[in-house]
């Protein structure tokens, strides 16, 4: 009984390995860094879910893994983006590796680029990038992180 229940705690990992590979490879992005957004983004969530409020307002939503954000959904609209399909987990993990890859296309292949995943471009958003680094470096770095 041990033994699966610790198979079940892992499986998540095993199960979505490939889907970061798999975009990884298609938007020549790391699939250990994309892996190491998801976590700091989800926990590893594929159900994860969080609203943006402004003044008590909603103003964006975050799904899935990646936690990708509505604000994108009009840009994605090529992929057909919706708040059902947005949670198929190697989807989501694809559209996030998207959404670096575009980072990376328009400010360079570096951290500020990765910070803005979450914070996007702003100065006035610069110290939350600044945090968000800090975040995914130490999940990225971490030497039991695979």
């Amino acid at each position: 009984m041990k033994k699966l229940a610790v198979l079940l705690m892992l499986a998540p990992n095993v199960t979505f390995a490939f889907c970061f590979e798999e975009a990884g490879q298609h938007y020549n992005v790391s699939p250990k860094l994309l892996k190491a957004i998801a976590t700091v983004e989800s926990s590893l969530n594929p159900n994860a879910y969080n609203e943006n409020k402004r003044n008590g307002k909603v103003v964006s939503r975050d799904f899935g893994l990646m936690q990708i954000n509505s604000t994108w959904f009009n840009r994605l609209s090529e992929f057909n983006v919706n708040e059902k399909n947005v949670y198929e987990p190697c989807f989501n993990v694809s559209l996030g590796a998207w959404v670096l890859s575009s980072n990376f296309a328009s400010h360079g292949h570096n951290w500020n680029s990765v910070g803005a995943y979450n914070a996007g471009f702003s100065k006035r958003t610069e110290n939350a990038r600044r945090i968000y680094i800090q975040k995914v470096k130490k999940v990225y770095y971490d030497p039991n992180f695979k």
